[in-house]
Order: structure tokens, then sequence, then C-alpha cells
């Protein structure tokens, strides 16, 4: 295991080993998020319009327990991995174990408290699409640890075989019996298998460095383990960020759905998932490069990513606006007409989305988690605030408006943080390139 374990450690996250994984993830990503939005647009062709709107609100809350459940775990594992890959086995075995424990809490929380968030027919139904959710979730954080290693590769191909697997169950499931809850059947079971089988390729994967992490082992390593205190200092603040984040990102349906009903709230949720689907450049692109960000000395690798996704970003936005109103229609059919207003004001969040996909990710590689934590409250209070006065007066429109307000501070806090941010890893210049 020892050669392989050398080729992953040299592989890296610079050179010409790095560019072709970025089309590789994107096309993964695609095809995965393709798989959720045909699945979605089946749903809302064949069930009520309140079970589709329990589908959006299962799919939104297992999201964002996912999220909290994560607590930072999976960028620290991406981070450490990537400045020590030989002792990758021993970083993932320590977050997978509270990873995993944390996910166990949630889903018996989900169970004991389903009916309280839907109605008593709908509450099984609702369990299992968050229960769905939550295994994906604990999938993406072991996927972290390929991404450390400059194997984005392998996530792409675990990644691809699940939503695949996923999309297939659940439009089977869907064309024969259209019933939420067989749907939530179908959509629990794919992502526990792909985790059973990633975390054998991640042991696999990693068992070459056992011995070089042995040699290593001393105060320094000792230092390095994932203690609570360290979890409380170092990870747990890029979780509630990542949470607050996740908030500010998708508690908008929610608000729809408290002023607008649960018809409203589906509609939304589906056009934003139009949105989610543009997003998987920059998604692949940090996929892939965010190792090289832990590393770098100086803000020029951000400032020539943040350009390249800024750019991609306003052409996505012209794309959107243009086709918003045939888009929806030949996705979703009429049902979701209403909300083309929103998903063309949800369009002009686009650049600033792609935008700050790279600078969040600059941040958080120069262990700037507290000041990401920072960022990430005041732009949950800024998205509040705009939701309860925009939504009760233009219902998804307002929503979706509070969206780009948000994204905005967003950018204003992160170009803020990295004017002054000096990387805190390894042997660097004594002063960071300003932006």
């Amino acid at each position: 295991m020892k050669p392989l374990s050398d080729s992953v450690t040299r592989s890296g996250s610079t050179g010409a080993g790095v560019w072709w994984r970025i089309p590789l993830k994107a096309a993964a990503d695609a095809a995965g998020k393709a798989a959720t939005l045909v699945v979605t647009v089946a749903a809302a062709r064949t069930l009520g319009g309140d079970a589709f709107g329990v589908l959006a609100l299962g799919m939104t809350t297992g999201w964002l327990l996912g999220v909290a459940t994560d607590a930072g775990l999976s960028m620290h594992l991406a981070r450490e991995t990537a400045r020590d890959p030989d002792r990758a086995r021993a970083i993932a075995v320590e977050v997978m174990t509270v990873r995993g424990a944390m996910a166990y809490i949630a889903a018996a929380l989900v169970t004991l408290l389903g009916s309280r968030v839907v109605p008593d027919p709908f509450r099984l139904a609702f369990v299992l699409i968050v229960l769905a959710q939550l295994g994906g979730a604990v999938l993406d954080t072991l996927a972290h640890l390929f991404r450390g290693l400059g194997r984005s590769e392998i996530e792409s191909a675990v990644h691809l075989a699940q939503r695949g697997l996923t999309a297939s169950l659940a439009l089977v499931v869907l064309w024969q019996w259209p019933r939420l809850d067989y749907l939530g059947v179908a959509l629990v079971a794919p992502p526990l298998g792909a985790l059973v089988i990633a975390l054998a390729i991640a042991s696999l994967l990693t068992s070459g460095g056992e011995d070089r992490a042995a040699d290593a082992d001393g105060p320094t390593s000792s230092a390095m383990r994932l203690t609570w205190r360290r979890f409380a200092r170092d990870v747990l603040p890029i979780g509630a960020a990542t949470l607050i984040s996740a908030l500010y990102f998708r508690c908008d349906v929610y608000f729809v759905e408290r002023w607008e009903g649960l018809n409203a709230a589906g509609g939304y949720n589906a056009v934003f998932r139009l949105v989610e689907a543009a997003r998987l450049l920059p998604a692949a692109v940090m996929a892939v490069t965010f190792p090289a960000l832990c590393r770098a000395s100086t803000t020029g690798p951000v400032r020539r990513l943040g350009a390249g996704l800024l750019a991609a970003g306003l052409l996505g936005l012209a794309a959107l606006v243009a086709g918003a109103s045939p888009i929806v229609e030949h996705t979703y059919g009429e049902t979701v007409a209403p909300a083309v207003p929103a998903l063309r004001v949800l369009a002009l969040a686009l650049p600033l989305f792609f935008l700050n996909y790279a600078l969040t990710h600059q941040v958080i590689g120069w262990d700037g988690h507290r000041a990401y934590l920072g960022i990430a409250t005041a732009a949950l209070a800024a998205n509040l605030a705009a939701n309860l006065l925009l939504v009760p007066v233009y219902g998804m429109v307002g929503a979706a408006s509070s969206t780009i307000l948000t994204e905005i501070v967003v950018t204003a806090g992160c170009l803020h943080v990295l004017r002054t941010a000096r990387p805190t890893f390894g042997s660097v210049e004594p002063a960071a390139e300003a932006i």
C-alpha cells in the first residue's frame, strides 16, 4: 500500500494533475444535481401539492441537520489531510467517529419529533427524507478526505454512482407507486450503501501512511490530535459558521411556507434547485483547488480563481434571466410557473454565489474560521431581517431578494478579512499580497 499512498501524496493539488479533475468533478456534480432535479420534477408532476411541499421541507430540514451535525468536521478533515497526508488515516478515524455519533443523535431526534413539523399522515415520509439527507451529508464529510489527499476523482466516482442509483430507484417508485413514504425509502438506501463503499476505499487509500505517521509520532503529532479543546477552538467555529450559512441559504423556504403555504414553498424550493444546479462549476473548482489555497502564501491564487468564477457567474446570470420562464415551464410544468419571478431575482445573486465560494474557502484555508463565523452571523442577521420585512409583502420574490442582500454581506466581510489576513501554515512570506 505504500506506493499507493506515495502516489497520493505526490499528486498534490497543483500543476498538471489538478485541472483534469475539475471537469471530472463538475461532470459528476452535474450528473448528481441532474439526478436530484429529475426526482424533484417527477415528484412535482406525480405527488399532490401538500406532499410535494413536505418533500421540500424534508429535504431542507435534512440538509440543515446534515450541516449542523458536520460541525466543521468536513473542512477540518480536508485541511488537515492536505497539510499532513501521512496522518490521513488517524485524522479520518477521529473525524468520522465524531461525525457518525452526531448524525445518529440527529436521526433519533427527527424520529421522535417529526410529527411536530408536518401533519401525522406525512410523518414517516418526512423522517425518511430527512434520514436520506443525513446519510448523504455523512458521505460528503468522508469525501473531504479524498479532497485533502488530492484524489477528488474518487469522490466524483462515488458521488456519481450514488446519485445515479438514487434517481433510478426514485423514478421507479414514482412511476409504479407514487407515494411520498415509498419515495422516502428509495432515497434512504443509496447513500448508506455508498458510505460503506467509500469507507472501504478510504481504508485502503490511507493505509500506506501508517508507518510514516508512527515514525513522526511525538509532541507535534500529539498536538495535532482532535482533542475536545482543539475541536472547540479550531473545528466548531467552522461548523457554527457553516450551519449559520446554511440557515441563511435555505431558511427562506420556511418563511415562504409560513406566509404563502406549502404549495408556494414547493415552488420556491423547485426554482432554487435550478440555481443550485448552476453552482456546480464553483463547487467543482473549490473541491479540487482547496488544498492549494490552504498552502498558499499570498492571495494571488484566490484572486485568479475569484475573477474566473465571477465571470462565469455573470454568464449564468444572463442565461437564467433570459430563459427563466421557458426553463421553469419545460422543467416543472405550469404548477411552478408562479415561481418564475423569484428565479429571475435569485439569478442576480449568482455572480456573488460563485465569487464567495473562493473567498470563504480562502478565509477557512488560512485558519480564519473565527472571522468566517462573524461574517456568517452578520449575513444571517441580514437575511432574517430581510425575510421578515420582504416575504410578507412580496412573497417568493421577497425571499429571493433577501438572498442577494445576504451574499453582498458575505462578499464584503470576506474581502475585509483577506485584505489583512496572513497565512498561518508553513513558511510564508512576511506579508500577503493585497487583494
